[in-house]
């Protein structure tokens, strides 16, 4: 299946012709495709608007996560930190996080009252040792 895809009324091919036929490339570089072909705006339009949204969306980022990524996830958030689109990598993997933690936001909220009884519960077991110790 040879599927094109439309972005703001230009086929994939007219906006990015150097993307290959791989309909698996066309889905991961959806995004970044949006962003080089805007419609009516300039790119430093589309650049504070951008800036503006992660701002909102990253706020109040306090906690440290360290994690491993793959060679082709670090390539592609070092592209988006060399064009500016997030001012680091802890920015850009954080947005990702968040996107990604909204939508499985319906996993979320099936396990939350799960992990709630599970932290009761190792309280509980706690606070049994604690007494049984003191006496």
């Amino acid at each position: 299946m040879n599927e094109k895809i439309e972005i703001e009324g230009k086929t994939e091919d007219e906006c990015c012709p150097e993307i290959e036929d791989d309909n698996d490339e066309r889905k991961k570089r959806k995004y970044v495709i949006k962003m080089r072909c805007p419609e009516g705006e300039d790119a430093d339009k589309i650049k504070e608007k951008v800036l503006l949204r992660l701002d909102r969306e990253l706020g109040g980022r306090s906690n440290v996560v360290m994690t491993r990524l793959n060679d082709e996830d670090v390539e592609q958030i070092d592209a988006l930190v060399e064009v500016e689109v997030f001012n680091s990598r802890s920015e850009a993997a954080a947005f990702f996080i968040k996107e990604g933690m909204q939508a499985r936001k319906d996993l979320l909220a099936k396990i939350m009252p799960t992990v709630e009884k599970i932290k009761d519960l190792k309280e509980q077991a706690k606070q049994s040792l604690t007494k049984s110790s003191g006496q």
